[in-house]
């Protein structure tokens, strides 16, 4: 039999029914709230808010850059500068000091476990890992403030005064790790600065010297103007190469400075630069950049900036450039040991990026070199004199522009070592809090009264649908049929209530009426007696039943229909009604002979009594004339009032 769809009016009949139930539920949830909100251990949460700057590495202030169009904004780092931060914040190297600093291991377990740990064989460095981990995922929330380059430090524990002192120290100790890795990384170019800076000194004092001897040898006072434009020209072009080889050095510098980080760190860093140097795919975009920058000089040589040729070619070159930066990154990554942890993720980030600046500054220099090697061969054709000139003016002019960039590559770098220690500025130091943050007791509170509410639903429906019973009118009409109801019966005292509820079908009934249920209980008895006494009112009637019952009707035992089947038939001329009070179905099934010669059969149901499954039983009657329901109440029906 399909299931019977639930409309609303079922819905609101379920919950009058099963009301005892969802209160009951809902009540004991509540309670379990309020008990839990009496024995859980307050938690104070204590908060510092620092200020980080999102400014990423330092410009080396060689004219070079620009010409690449801002090598700092193409290979950027990989992420968020503030997450960046955050992770340096929660990294092991800041939590793990701190742990060591405020001795938690001793004031964050419990001494208990902690001797039990060590005697499962776990030593001090290992609790002190497990309590990082915990302390990460469960007691420390580091979050930006929206819209802002602010970071939130929340520490959450049971003493406010120790959550205010972690805290604290987590972000006081992340200020020295930040100024510490920012040292480091300018550390390495100011040391190749301080490198490079003495030797283009000295090399600009010899050109300077050759070209005075010259000139004082040659009686050589002034240059044409033709021989002038061709020096700038040629003095350009040294230049540029000058300023890409000392780029590509300070790249490698970098480049060298992040493997030795990674090797300290435990990560595979072997044969890197092998594969990089042999790999067919970046072997090809290096040409393709060395051939585009050729043609992009040949072009800005005759046109100017916004002409659409040298427009399109420097998008040419853009776009070479991050196809080299991709195929670097897979190459790397897939060289390198994958960990996971944010310091090792930032230590490649920067490995790509210094190897794919020195990459693009290697394929300028290379470029400039063959522009130059091509001038030079055109220089070779003018007199020795003049050649001589144009290679000490040369000379002289490239030293002096890359000796006074270097310098000013120095100063910025020591101006940038000088502002670290603002890279990161505590606004607000952690005060023990004043209460509690968790439990909240009134979200508590009302989120158990919520769940309250849905496991009280939940049981209500669980209970509706483990009943197998026929539990509603509704159901009974799905059923059995709605024109096969004859009578509803509500569950009552009043006798007047129950003879109006069995008029009709009484009235209707034939000489014979038989009436029975699927089951023991269904108030088969009470019915039939009810149906007596009516009929009894203008007629003379008979009940055959098992109940010892008076009235104004005669009573005999029905079990004497089952000895002699052919009294029926004598009992018919002497009665103008027989009502026949017959045992249930599942109990005397030898009474269903009788009924089939019975002028009317009704069958009792019972609601909240008579199981669905039961009604199978109704094939076995050959002849039903209509049902009784039984049992009504506010509850089941809306037939009651």
């Amino acid at each position: 039999m399909e299931e019977k769809e639930l409309t609303l009016s079922d819905i609101l009949l379920m919950f009058k029914r099963r009301s005892k139930l969802f209160w009951i539920v809902l009540v004991l949830t509540v309670f379990a709230t309020g008990v839990y909100l009496l024995l859980a251990t307050p938690q104070y949460e204590a908060s510092a808010k620092v200020k980080v700057s999102t400014q990423k590495g330092m410009s080396l202030g060689l004219s070079i850059e620009g010409l690449l169009g801002g090598l700092s904004s193409l290979f950027g780092s990989g992420g968020s500068a503030i997450e960046d931060e955050i992770e340096i914040m929660l990294s092991r190297r800041n939590i793990v000091a701190v742990i060591d600093e405020l001795d938690l291991v001793h004031k964050l377990l419990d001494e208990k476990d902690i001797e039990k740990a060590k005697e499962n064989g776990l030593t001090e460095s290992e609790l002190k890992l497990s309590l990082y981990n915990y302390m990460v995922e469960k007691l420390i929330t580091v979050e930006p403030v929206k819209n802002s380059n602010i970071l939130e430090v929340k520490f959450t524990w049971r003493d406010p005064k120790l959550a205010a002192e972690v805290a604290n120290r987590i972000v006081e100790n992340y200020v020295k790790i930040s100024e510490s890795i920012a040292k480091t990384q300018l550390g390495a170019k100011k040391a190749f600065l301080e490198e490079q800076i003495p030797k283009v000194e000295q090399e600009l004092k010899e050109a300077e010297s050759k070209l005075k001897v010259f000139k004082e040898q040659n009686k050589i006072y002034s240059v044409e103007a033709q021989m002038e434009a061709l020096i700038e020209r040629y003095s350009s072009l040294l230049q540029k190469m000058e300023e890409s080889r000392i780029a590509m050095e300070a790249a490698q510098k970098q480049f060298e400075f992040f493997s030795k980080e990674l090797k300290d760190l435990d990560i595979e860093i072997e044969q890197i630069r092998d594969s990089i140097t042999f790999d067919p795919i970046i072997s090809q975009l290096k040409n393709r950049l060395i051939n585009i920058q050729i043609e992009l000089a040949g072009l800005m040589e005759r046109y100017t900036e916004t002409n659409p040729a040298v427009v399109q070619k420097k998008a040419e070159l853009e776009e070479t450039q991050k196809q080299l930066k991709t195929e670097l990154e897979r190459l790397l990554t897939s060289q390198v040991k994958k960990t996971g942890h944010p310091i090792y993720e930032e230590a490649l980030s920067n490995l790509i990026k210094a190897e794919s600046e020195r990459i693009l500054y290697q394929t300028q220099y290379e470029a400039f070199k063959k522009l130059y090697e091509d001038l030079d061969k055109e220089l070779s054709k003018l007199p020795e004199l003049e050649q001589k000139l144009i290679e000490l003016e040369r000379d002289y002019k490239v030293k002096e522009t890359i000796y006074t960039t270097l310098l000013q590559a120095k100063y910025e770098s020591l101006i940038s070592e000088a502002a670290i220690t603002a890279n990161a500025n505590v606004i607000d130091w952690a005060v023990p809090p004043l209460s509690p943050t968790k439990p909240n007791k009134k979200l508590t509170l009302a989120i158990g009264g919520v769940l309250g509410i849905f496991l009280g639903i939940l049981a209500v429906f669980f209970a509706e649908l483990s009943d197998r019973r026929i539990k509603s009118e509704s159901e009974a009409e799905y059923f059995l049929g709605l024109e096969k109801i004859v009578a509803r019966v509500p569950l009552t005292q009043n006798e007047e209530v129950i003879e109006k509820a069995l008029g009709i079908s009484a009235v209707k009934s034939g000489k014979v009426l038989f009436i029975t249920a699927l089951e023991d209980g269904a108030g088969v008895s009470t019915v039939a007696r009810y149906m007596a006494k009516l009929l009894s009112k203008k007629e003379k009637v008979l009940l055959l039943t098992e109940e010892k019952v008076e009235g104004a009707f005669d009573r005999k035992d029905i079990f004497d229909l089952l000895k002699n089947p052919d009294v029926l038939e004598e009992l018919k001329e002497r009665y103008d009604r027989i009502v026949i009070d017959a045992p249930s179905l599942k109990r005397t099934p030898e009474f269903l002979p009788i009924a089939e010669k019975s002028d009317t059969v009704y069958i009792v149901v019972r609601l909240e009594h008579t199981l669905a499954e039961d009604l199978k039983m109704l094939h076995s009657l050959k002849k039903i004339d209509g049902f009784i329901l039984n049992g009504l109440t506010k509850k089941n029906s809306t037939y009651v009032r």
